[in-house]
Formats: C-alpha cells, sequence, structure tokens
C-alpha cells in the first residue's frame, strides 16, 4: 500500500518502484491526499492532519508474517552481516526458526527453550522491548495508535478487505472516477514463505491469541474508529 500511495515503502525490485511514478497512481486521490509517512521510527506527519490512515492486518497473520520477514537467510548474512548476526541470536540460538517452534517452545508453559529465550520471546510478541525479534512486533498497532495525537481521525484499510476499503475512503473524500486507486494491481503478500513458514497449529494459534490480547483489542478499536467516520458520512 505504502509503494501504490506513492512513497518508497515495501517497494522491492525496480519494476515495483518504477511503478509508484505510474501515472494513474500519481493521479489517485489516495496518492494525492497521502503526504507523509509514519513507519517504525520514521515520523513526518503534522500533529494537525485531519486523519491517519493506517493499513492493519489480522494481528495472528501480521505476526506471523513479520517473523517470516525478518528471520535472516545466507544472502542477509553477506549484505547485512552486524544485522543477520543480531537476528541469528533470536532465530538459530534459542531455536525459533520457524513460527511454530517460537510458540511452541518459546511461549507455551511446557516449552523446552531456555529461560533466557522464554523471556525473549514474551518481550518480543508483546512488543515490551525495541530489541531482538522482529521489529514489527515492538512496532505494534499500540505503538502507533498511542504516538499519533490523541485528538486525531483514524481511518483503516484492512488488508483482508482491501479494495472495500480503499473504495469506502475515496467515496468520503468525493473521489471521482478517474482518480480511483488501481487496487487489483497491489501487491500485499510475499512470494517466498513456503508451507513450514505459514504452518500453525489450533493450539499455537490459542497461545498467540493469549499472548496478542492487548494488540487484538487495539486492533478491533482501530476497526471502530474507522467504521464511525464512515457513518457519520
Amino acid at each position: 500500500m505504502g509503494c501504490s500511495l506513492g512513497f518508497s515503502l515495501h517497494c522491492h525490485g525496480h519494476e515495483q518502484e518504477d511503478s509508484i511514478l505510474d501515472e494513474h497512481v500519481a493521479s489517485s486521490l489516495l496518492a494525492k491526499l497521502t503526504t507523509h509517512t509514519f513507519h517504525k521510527d520514521v515520523y513526518n506527519c503534522d500533529d494537525d492532519s485531519g486523519y491517519f490512515l493506517l493499513v492493519i492486518r489480522d494481528p495472528i497473520d501480521r505476526a506471523r508474517s513479520a517473523f517470516n520477514y525478518d528471520r535472516p537467510d545466507d544472502q542477509d548474512f553477506l549484505d547485512f552481516k552486524g544485522w543477520a548476526l543480531r537476528q541469528s541470536r533470536f532465530y538459530s540460538e534459542c531455536p525459533f526458526y520457524h513460527m511454530e517452534d517460537f510458540v511452541q517452545n518459546g511461549l507455551r508453559d511446557e516449552g523446552d527453550a531456555p529461560t533466557m529465550c522464554k523471556r525473549m520471546a514474551e518481550d518480543a510478541i508483546k512488543g515490551t522491548r525495541p530489541y531482538g525479534g522482529p521489529s514489527h512486533w515492538y512496532y505494534n498497532y499500540q505503538y502507533y495508535y498511542e504516538a499519533i495525537p490523541s485528538d486525531s481521525k483514524v481511518i483503516a484499510i484492512r488488508n483482508e478487505h482491501l479494495e472495500e476499503d480503499v473504495r469506502s475512503i475515496e467515496h468520503l473524500f468525493g473521489c471521482n472516477e478517474n482518480e480511483r486507486l488501481e487496487v487489483g494491481s497491489i501487491e500485499n503478500a510475499n512470494t517466498w514463505s513456503d508451507q513450514e513458514d505459514l504452518y500453525l497449529s489450533s493450539e499455537t494459534i490459542s497461545i498467540l491469541c493469549q499472548a496478542l490480547c492487548n494488540e487484538i483489542q487495539v486492533y478491533k478499536l482501530l476497526q471502530e474508529n474507522s467504521q464511525s467516520i464512515f457513518e457519520h458520512v
């Protein structure tokens, strides 16, 4: 979404980076209105902005995606050796190579991970420490929600309802037909995770729901606040 709104954010490869300059994207209403970025530790938004637009997804899916995204591979050890070595402590030494392993060994009471790894696992999934584990777990929904001005109007685009929510926002701001964003062209999923990366047992999902309880509540709050704005238009 960041790439499609005109930001150089999560644009992978020259072809996709060039797409942010595509004539249709540049002329879309959302690309015109979305002028600043709040992403992790980058914040250049005006505090008196009329609206803050957040792209959100199911917290369980988000946690799994962040886990797979931040796991270093062989290329990372060549290109970003310092970062990869720091990450390897979490992913390899504990070991938490797959999300299923992380939950079963690190979060489950009967898990066989060392005490230090269990402490690290709980801190990471709850976002209580900025270092150790996937960085997006620390920069969670609560982090963003509490960081923006308290009187801000928040509108959300749900990953699972991309086109529906984009169209609702365009309607909110009186979008013309020629200003509509081509939602069908948006790439919003990775293609490198295998089935073992994606697998979560029912027990693991239950444990994650408990660990992410606060995150789930903030996720629901963001949806409710966004919906209330649409209802009062």
